[in-house]
């Protein structure tokens, strides 16, 4: 059994979308370890009072931190019977990280080296919140930082053979990433395939507007196969990728593939659509072409003579501004491909929260996409940046652009 404790202030309160959970979750499930419960709790939390852990079963404790937590760790040391004491391999990870950004580590920052005697540090290169792994009759302890990006990292390279090396029996499983369909839609589709009775385990993985679908069997499964390729051919206009690789990563593996840039002229994403495929890999800024945030209705006529009449009762919200965007940066710029968004997270005068325009294409055409997506801004936002991967996906990949969203 799994048990995934967060330690968030910032999770707790809803500051923050606590997406990495979900994805231990896929990842435990397609390597037949089962989630048994999922907490979220305070960074000041009581563990001895709170936890109620004993050490009677074989289970696995992932603990999620915003910082380090020398509460935290002095309750496992606690319970695996063990001291605290510096750990040389945190340590210099951590001078390292505080010598690279010019800091000097405060102290309760080097309390941040501190960790039970019995643990194997898990080194984190790209921030400052450390992890490790402790072991102690048949149960795992992981801590690691409660930053997706980072934690995936760590949980990929080092974590999850660790914890794979513990399990008898071995598992093959493919992961289906998709956009566009709910859970309750594909479920319909894949009708057949969910009643098997070949032990192919199917299970969904949500969020908004994506949906993973990870299959899985005993590694000498005949079925899986069958089954996988069956998926495939009926869901094969949504999936995005056959892999468990973030939609930012795959479009920035097509750019590269085919040497062709990408140009952005963001509103409502304000500039969050260049910068998540920058940060896909190191040459990824070859393959962004100069790109644009323009906020205001001035800056959009200014920058592209945009004609005053196209702007209506709902400003520059609307398919035409969208569309005449993009006309107009590829007419202005060197660009393959552009991504042009308008939207709005607030609701106003004839106007929903979430409506969005996102105009995709090249110099032989270009469509506009009406979208109304639902949450906070962040979780619109969000929404928005995935909707114009997948439609410039699946323009890449040479697929219609028809799917349940309004085509306009």
């Amino acid at each position: 059994m799994v048990y995934i404790y967060t330690i968030s202030d910032k999770a707790l309160t809803g500051k923050q979308i606590n997406i990495l959970p979900a994805y231990l979750s896929e990842c435990f499930f397609k390597n037949n370890l089962k989630i048994e419960k999922q907490f979220i709790l305070p960074s000041d939390t009581n563990f001895n009072q709170d936890l109620n852990i004993t050490l009677n079963n074989s289970n696995i404790y992932i603990f999620l931190v915003d910082k380090a937590n020398l509460s935290l760790n002095g309750y496992l040391s606690q319970l695996c019977n063990c001291q605290m004491i510096e750990n040389p391999y945190i340590k210099q990870a951590l001078q390292e990280y505080y010598k690279k950004h010019n800091q000097v580590p405060t102290k309760d920052e080097e309390n941040g080296w501190k960790i039970p005697s019995l643990a194997h540090a898990v080194i984190n290169p790209n921030g400052m919140v450390q992890g490790y792994l402790l072991s102690f009759k048949n149960n795992i302890f992981c801590v690691l930082p409660n930053n997706y990006q980072e934690a995936r990292e760590m949980f990929d390279d080092v974590v999850l053979n660790f914890l794979l090396d513990n399990q008898k029996k071995k598992y093959k499983s493919y992961t289906f990433k998709t956009f566009g369909l709910s859970e309750n839609g594909i479920t319909q589709v894949l009708y057949n395939e969910l009643k098997n009775k070949d032990k192919v385990t199917i299970n969904f993985f949500s969020k908004p507007f994506e949906v993973d679908i990870v299959i899985k069997a005993l590694a000498d499964n005949q079925h899986l196969e069958n089954i996988a390729k069956s998926i495939l051919l009926k869901l094969d206009k949504f999936i995005y990728a056959v892999e468990d690789v973030p939609i930012e990563s795959v479009l920035y593996e097509l750019l590269r593939l085919n040497d062709i840039t990408v140009g952005f002229v963001e509103d409502i994403t304000c500039g969050e659509l260049m910068s998540r495929l920058n940060k896909q890999a190191p040459d990824a800024k070859k393959y962004i072409a100069p790109s644009f945030v323009l906020t205001k209705i001035e800056d959009k006529i200014t920058k592209f003579s945009i004609d005053k009449n196209l702007f209506d009762e709902s400003g520059d919200i609307n398919a035409n501004v969208a569309y005449t965007l993009a006309v107009e940066y590829l007419k202005n710029n060197k660009a393959d491909l552009v991504i042009a968004t308008v939207g709005t997270t607030t609701s106003k005068e004839n106007i929903k929260a979430g409506l969005s325009f996102i105009a995709i294409g090249d110099r032989n055409e270009v469509h506009v996409y009406k979208n109304i997506f639902k949450g906070s801004h962040e979780q619109i936002v969000d929404s928005i940046c995935s909707a114009s991967y997948f439609y410039l996906i699946k323009k890449l990949k040479k697929n219609d652009f028809h799917f349940e969203q309004i085509t306009v």
